[in-house]
């Protein structure tokens, strides 16, 4: 048997069991429960599979695996001592759901009860910007995943995901990884080197996908971070990337437009989730209408908190690095 440990993520209750909790207190000790689990009814289990079968969920690579709560009312993840934790825990937060609530792609910080939020694909200055602004004085409210629903938004602190790009600032390398910056940046270079040298698109993607990802506490980042819980969302700014040589903000983003936009890109970043799903409805004939119609109650969500709010499409350089200039002034926040 093993012990269990409950975490209340703003209303979704999980309770976990065994080794996967290293890996969920670091993302969500902050949601830690202090109570009895017998006490509780939660929306989703995570249990340690101790049979025989083989269990049809197995990461790349990996030998064990998981058993997914697909079917419409079960609750309950199964998975294997040695199965990869990330991969586990990704699954997990894909299983999330709140009724008047949605995951946004995300970055936000909050002052005096107003929350900014910058949304948009992936690599295009989101963690960057929220780094910036923390050193303003604002809270910090995400950097990757924000909670939306009816005009608020709600933090997600978990670690921060430091990618090779948020690297090229030497303030963040040297608070996000000491003296082991002197490893990784020309361990960096090296495979952005050979990612454009290689002769065959298999080979760029090997230097690409084998380029580390970092999960770096926020106060090792900045010390004096504050973590906000709540805030009105006030401005919501969707970021791209393009071939200008100066930021541009403009006042042409469409509420029903973006909302579109946004469930689209969560479809993208859970792709892996869906493709799971569909492979067990035809495997083992199961059905769940809260996954087939994660679109729809997403984009319903994104519309009702796009359409109360200010938007701003800001088109950034491609070589643009947000990290340290003023954004406060270029995005007139305040």
């Amino acid at each position: 048997m093993y012990d269990s440990i409950i975490y209340d993520i703003h209303g979704f209750l999980i309770s976990v069991e065994g080794p996967a909790n290293k890996i969920f207190l670091e993302e969500y000790g902050w949601a830690k429960v202090n109570k009895e689990l017998k006490c509780i009814d939660v929306d989703l289990e995570v249990k340690v599979y101790l049979g025989n079968s083989n269990l049809p969920t197995k990461p790349p690579g990996s030998f064990k695996g998981m058993l997914l709560p697909f079917r419409e009312g079960e609750k309950t993840l199964w998975y294997e001592k040695g199965c990869p934790l990330l991969n586990l825990l990704r699954f997990c937060e894909a299983f999330m759901y709140w009724p008047d609530k949605a995951l946004l792609h995300a970055g936000s910080v909050a002052k005096n009860g107003k929350a900014y939020v910058f949304t948009g694909g992936g690599n295009v200055g989101k963690t960057s910007i929220v780094l910036n602004l923390l050193r303003d004085g604002y809270e910090y409210l995400s950097d990757d995943w924000l909670l939306v629903g009816d005009g608020k938004a709600y933090s997600i602190p978990k670690p921060i995901h430091i990618f090779d790009y948020n690297l090229k600032s030497r303030d963040i390398a040297r608070s996000a990884l000491g003296l082991k910056r002197l490893y990784y940046t020309p361990l960096f270079k090296m495979l952005e080197l050979g990612r454009k040298l290689a002769p065959h698109r298999y080979l760029r993607f090997a230097f690409e996908t084998v380029k580390p990802m970092f999960r770096i506490d926020l106060r090792r980042i900045n010390s004096r971070a504050k973590i906000a819980d709540s805030a009105d969302i006030v401005k919501v700014f969707y970021l791209e990337r393009s071939d200008l040589n100066y930021v541009e903000v403009r006042d042409d983003m469409n509420a029903e437009e973006l909302a579109r936009r946004m469930a689209y890109v969560n479809m993208y970043e859970w792709f892996f989730f869906f493709r799971e799903y569909y492979r067990y409805v035809y495997l083992y004939d199961v059905r769940n209408s809260r996954v087939e119609g994660r679109l729809e109650h997403d984009f319903n969500i994104f519309h009702n908190v796009f359409r109360k709010t200010k938007l701003k499409r800001v088109i950034l350089p491609t070589s643009f690095n947000p990290v340290n200039v003023k954004v406060n002034s270029i995005l007139d926040l305040e």
